[in-house]
């Protein structure tokens, strides 16, 4: 009797699979850490590029489906959403077209675009009942949502206080003068805050429950020799006279952490993006990774104690959180409002400081109120 139930288990979750297909809309080096991801949780229909033969050699490579153009793979009646990690100030036309051809968006991050070109994307994806989830990993781990519970839950009183970095040092003087994507502003605009910056950022605006700051102001900001942002730091102002610091870039060591300062508490995390504790892992960032297993929580006397929690492939939970959406609306039910106020925080948030950073440091007021 349990080999059929096993059977009927197995059967049930390659059913639920096969229901949410995917087009993935580029060959960008960061698919080969998304497409274990998506296998694991979707049907890969196939990838588009604009060259047909490169992406059909990327889906020969991969067994990734059918190679197709980018035009093509909107038109496709058999793709339920859209996996778009094109360049950041390239993405949002075809985000655009994938919204009015009816496709479900999984975009990557940064955002591109001004914050009423984002929040005009996002409206007309609730309008038409369509799913829209940022690629920000991290929010969809074990430990994540184990955090999340108790500041939700004010086990340590309220957030008053954070901290939050994202750095690591440049290969090399080319890699840093432009030579990468990271640090040439025509292909990401935002440069080093927009890529590493939406950790630290992301991981702020989470811990303080999704309330927008009063104002920010970057503190520091350094220009490389194409004018493109290599390193920044900035404070962010919330409401009850409670703030928060961040940095990122490509000039210093290598940290991924946060530190959230409670009334009676705190907690740390020293592996945000990657999940590979101290170890110097860069792989974690590349290639798929299990990991994310503990963190730091400290009482009001500074008392820490290390809690563990079940590791976890951050890109299989975060594939498997965006079938669920999916599932839910194809059932009769509506996009979760949660994924897409995150996306348009954390880019609001961002696109003040960036205003700050090219104006030698000037407050930016972003107004009361804010995000549930």
């Amino acid at each position: 009797a349990w080999e059929a139930q096993v059977l009927c288990l197995l059967v049930f979750k390659v059913a639920n699979m096969a229901d949410v297909r995917v087009g993935i809309l580029s060959t960008a080096s960061i698919v080969g850490k998304v497409l274990p991801g998506l296998k694991h949780g979707m049907k890969v229909v196939g990838v588009a590029s604009r060259d047909r033969k490169k992406a059909q050699d990327f889906c020969n490579e991969h067994d990734c489906g059918e190679g197709m153009l980018y035009d093509e793979m909107l038109d496709r009646d058999d793709i339920d959403v859209l996996y778009v990690p094109l360049p950041t100030g390239l993405r949002n036309d075809k985000i655009a077209a994938a919204i009015e051809k009816g496709k479900h968006i999984y975009s990557e991050k940064p955002m591109g675009g001004s914050v009423k070109e984002l929040d005009s994307l996002i409206k007309a994806c609730k309008s038409k009942g369509l799913q829209w989830m940022d690629g920000t990993m991290w929010y969809h781990s074990i430990r994540t949502k184990e955090i999340e519970q108790k500041l939700r839950k004010k086990v340590l009183g309220e957030v008053q206080r954070v901290s939050a970095s994202f750095t690591f040092k440049a290969p090399d003087e080319a890699w840093l003068q432009g030579g990468n994507g990271r640090t040439d502003k025509s292909r990401e605009p935002m440069g080093c805050l927009g890529d590493q910056g939406w950790y630290p950022l992301s991981a702020i605006l989470w811990a303080f429950g999704w309330i927008q700051p009063e104002k920010v102001m970057c503190s520091h900001v350094t220009f490389n020799k194409v004018d493109t942002i290599v390193a920044c730091s900035g404070t962010l102002w919330f409401p009850g006279n409670r703030s928060a610091v961040f940095d990122c870039g490509c000039t210093a060591p290598h940290r991924s952490q946060y530190e959230i300062i409670c009334e009676t508490g705190t907690i740390r995390c020293d592996d945000l993006v990657g999940g590979q504790k101290r170890s110097g892992n860069f792989g974690a960032y590349e290639t798929p990774f299990v990991g994310s297993s503990e963190y730091v929580q400290g009482d009001v006397m500074g008392k820490d104690q290390v809690i563990t929690v079940d590791p976890c492939d951050h890109v299989n939970l975060l594939v498997d959180d965006l079938a669920t959406c999916i599932r839910k609306i194809k059932s009769g039910g509506e996009p979760d409002d949660d994924w897409p106020t995150r996306s348009l925080l954390v880019h609001t948030v961002m696109s003040a400081v960036f205003e700050s950073a090219n104006n030698n440091g000037a407050l930016v007021e972003l107004g009361k109120g804010g995000y549930v």
